[in-house]
């Protein structure tokens, strides 16, 4: 009799810590292989060298790692702090559940609609992860997911973080760039023009002598001053080489009426073998005449680039008069 107690007791042990380790992992019930698929996460981000994002619609971002920084389909810098989120997705998307017989075929069809291409390669090249991302939830707190190849979809989220992640995937090749625009080759200018339509006073002309900055008045109406310019022209250079948009608006209706306005200033940019423009626009109606109008934001017109907007206080160092340059 005891020795029977003792086995039913034996037997309820193993029940419950099987239980107990269901009950800890609800949506793991398959074998070590399915476990392994349902793998979507990179403990190391730093050892990702390439990641590609592929549309339905045939959009693709490819963000590639540089020595110290990341590009965007090899032409523009990437804004850090989106791909920072994508690299902490990537290291903390975590298994929360897998989706029932019923839900599969809905899954599967948006998948293959809408579905995010995502593929993954290490510094040197090799493939680490290809999958899909799908749509989020009812909840909205988990995302589907799908490797290639498989036909079994999963219930991705990151733990203590209440929304899908496929919004962190789904960002247009614009939104990857950095907000910081400057194109320009600081060491191959040869003249920079700064126009002030409304305000001529205060417009420049610097020109490069050899090592050496030289600045005039545009016009011959502006009293002239004397002085060694080069150091404050130097970090004129340098101010423009930082300043950012807030956002690329490239389709924005108002693009053309825009363009047909006087600007707030005109810099032009002078090489041996070409020249460049970018020319700001206040947004909204300036209320009184002086150096720094008083608005908030600007369009800026990169000429044959892009065209964005901005914030006055982010791009005041591009507005700089002619006597600023002798320390006016």
């Amino acid at each position: 009799m005891m020795k029977r107690n003792v086995l039913l007791l034996l037997a309820l042990l193993v029940l419950a810590i099987i239980a107990w380790l269901i009950l800890k992992n609800p949506g793991d019930h398959k074998s070590s292989y399915d476990r392994a698929e349902s793998n979507f996460k990179i403990e190391n981000p730093e050892t990702i060298g390439r990641i590609i994002l592929t549309h339905k619609n045939g959009v693709r971002s490819d963000l590639r790692r540089e020595e110290n920084h990341w590009t965007i389909n090899q032409t523009h810098r990437a804004r850090q702090s989106n791909i920072d989120i994508l690299l902490s997705t990537i290291q903390k998307q975590h298994l929360q559940f897998i989706p029932n017989k019923a839900a599969e075929e809905a899954i599967l069809n948006y998948l293959a609609v809408s579905g995010i291409h995502v593929e993954i390669f290490d510094r040197e090249g090799k493939e680490l992860l290809d999958y899909y991302v799908g749509g989020v939830t009812p909840t909205e707190l988990g995302t589907y997911f799908l490797k290639a190849g498989s036909a079994q979809p999963y219930c991705l989220h990151i733990p203590g973080y209440d929304a899908g992640l496929r919004t962190r995937y789904a960002l247009e090749p614009v939104d990857w760039r950095d907000v910081r625009f400057w194109q320009e080759d600081n060491e191959r200018i040869d003249t920079i023009k700064g126009y002030y339509p409304k305000q001529r006073q205060h417009s420049f002309v610097i020109s490069r002598n050899g090592q050496r900055y030289d600045i005039e008045p545009m016009f011959s109406t502006t009293p002239r001053n004397t002085g060694d310019v080069t150091n404050r022209v130097k970090s004129y250079l340098t101010n423009l080489s930082q300043i950012a948009c807030e956002d690329y608006m490239n389709s924005a209706v108002e693009k053309d009426s825009v363009l047909q306005m006087v600007p707030f200033l005109e810099l032009e940019f002078i090489y041996p073998d070409t020249q460049s423009m970018i020319r700001f626009f206040p947004v909204g109606q300036v209320i009184k005449s002086e150096f720094s109008p008083p608005v908030s934001r600007y369009w800026i017109d990169y000429k044959g680039r892009d065209f964005m907007i901005g914030q006055h206080e982010v791009m005041k160092g591009a507005f700089r008069s002619y006597d600023y340059f002798f320390g006016k």
